[in-house]
């Protein structure tokens, strides 16, 4: 048996296994993981917010205000502090660009869902030829992945743009 050769091998797997390492770890180090991780936690704190309001005030619209404040404070923090580490003179400023963002996307997906699932579902449901709760589904995942795409462009290039 060729011990060399076997030596080799091992030698091989030690540097893929190193740059595999420093793959994962340039991965979560990078400001788009950290966005999806810190928006993963913010989705977290919302639910969290959601629910214990609903539970106190049993309103919905009282109960949505308070969440949705809770996650755009936290997203906020998080965002400038970790993700994109941005140093500021005006941080009050800061956050009212970050939830004017946030708050035009909301009214964004109120008008998409108000068009496309209250008011005139038949638009996309004849043409996909799908159901009512098929549509509903598709238009939440739809808006969910635009409007993430979208606050990360608007946070890193407007909100907290390098000087």
């Amino acid at each position: 048996m060729n011990f060399t050769f076997i030596k080799s091998l091992l030698q091989i797997n030690k540097i893929k296994k190193d740059k595999l390492v420093e793959r994962i770890k340039k991965l979560i180090f990078s400001e788009t993981f950290k966005y999806l991780f810190f928006g993963g936690l913010a989705t977290i704190v919302y639910a969290a917010f959601k629910t214990l309001s609903w539970m106190v005030f049993k309103s919905g619209w009282l109960s949505e205000t308070i969440a949705q404040s809770a996650s755009i404070i936290f997203a906020f923090i998080t965002n400038k502090r970790w993700v994109f580490q941005h140093q500021s003179e005006n941080v009050w400023k800061d956050f009212l660009t970050f939830a004017a963002g946030r708050l035009t996307l909301l009214l964004f997906s109120i008008m998409v869902n108000f068009w496309f699932i209250d008011f005139h579902p038949e638009l996309l449901m004849n043409f996909f030829h799908i159901t009512k709760n098929v549509l509903v589904a598709g238009v939440n995942l739809f808006l969910q992945v635009f409007i993430i795409v979208i606050n990360y462009i608007y946070s890193k290039f407007i909100v907290f743009k390098k000087n």
